[in-house]
């Protein structure tokens, strides 16, 4: 159930400013490549941009009674590269949380 991980450069999407985001929530975030191109896409065009949300949980499993370890540890996994990738990255002013 595992999102494959391929490592390639990041690329960079065309400018398009968004003039009124504010609020940006990823969900299913795994640290993929392009998880991060996601992320920079809002962090470099959302001009009112004052919290991103990242929620690395699998959103199918989560609904189930049964969630074993390695979905947990490819969650604390998924947590430590969304840090990582975009702590760094984050503009003054704009708050970033990760679930």
């Amino acid at each position: 159930m595992s999102p494959s991980k391929r490592r390639r450069k990041i690329r960079r999407a065309a400018k398009c400013p968004h003039q009124y985001l504010k609020l940006v929530e990823i969900v299913g975030y795994y640290g993929r490549t392009s998880d991060d191109e996601l992320a920079m896409y809002f962090i470099e065009n959302a001009i009112a941009l004052q919290k991103i949300v990242i929620d690395p949980r699998h959103q199918i499993l989560e609904r189930t009674p049964i969630r074993n370890d390695k979905i947990k540890r490819e969650e604390a996994a998924a947590r430590n590269a969304a840090k990582k990738q975009l702590e760094a990255k984050r503009p003054p002013g704009v708050e970033l949380v990760i679930l």
